[in-house]
């Protein structure tokens, strides 16, 4: 009698995989599927970066580099009693702006009001909005500029970093970024913020103030500086 068993004898056994030729195919299926999503990360990596750069610009705050300093720096502002300050020329001021480019505060930006502040003192924090709001109702007037520095930065406090305080803020005043060591603020005098320096069309101080000043207040020293 022939059993099933019988039958099966002297057959070839089947392979309980796939052909090798399959098998390959398979493997390098799965390496080009590999290779890709490796590749998309990559792709995804490169494009955050350039994104958060600003496409080449990529700012640090405070500055990496040295604040160039050309020209006397001011003497320090007293808290009482006349400037010394005043009728003298500002120093030229060389770095990079929040937008990371290259940006200059000097007396040829003259007459303008050159705004110092600080993203973790309150009164700066005050007088953003003042001075946000003036800009959108009032406008400087006519030949005067509005030039801002952001200084005295530091990771461990408030509202760092100073850039993403100013956006939300609705700041759009072309503002240098100062360095690690605040060469610029020590340059213009200054020691309290928010900080003021008017200068004439010669680049020359009319005066420099300090603390929350009022729009009306603002208002009336800027005008007396128009051309």
């Amino acid at each position: 009698m022939t059993t099933k068993a019988n039958k099966s004898r002297g057959m070839p056994k089947r392979s309980s995989g796939p052909p090798p030729a399959q098998s390959q195919a398979k493997n390098r299926t799965w390496f080009l599927i590999g290779a890709g999503v490796f590749a998309l990360v990559i792709v995804a990596a490169i494009v955050a970066v350039a994104v958060a750069g600003g496409g080449g610009n990529r700012i640090s705050e405070p500055a990496s580099d040295a604040i160039g300093i050309s020209g006397a720096a001011l003497p320090a502002l007293p808290t009482s009693g006349a400037d010394p300050a005043v009728g003298r020329a500002i120093p030229t001021l060389s770095g990079k702006s929040l937008t990371g480019d290259p940006m200059t505060i000097g007396p040829t930006d003259g007459p303008a009001a050159i705004v110092i502040l600080a993203h973790w003192c309150p009164h700066c924090q005050a007088e953003v909005p003042v001075l946000v709001n003036y800009l959108a109702s009032t406008g400087m007037p006519d030949g005067v500029k509005m030039i801002g520095l952001t200084t005295s930065i530091n990771r461990a406090q408030p509202n760092y970093p100073p850039s993403a305080w100013l956006k939300r803020e609705g700041w759009t005043v072309p503002t240098l970024i100062d360095d690690a060591n605040s060469s610029a603020l020590a340059a213009l005098g200054i020691r309290n913020f928010p900080g003021f320096v008017f200068i004439d069309a010669d680049g020359r101080v009319v005066q420099r103030r300090t603390g929350e000043l009022p729009a009306a207040t603002f208002h009336d020293i800027v005008s007396r500086l128009a051309p």
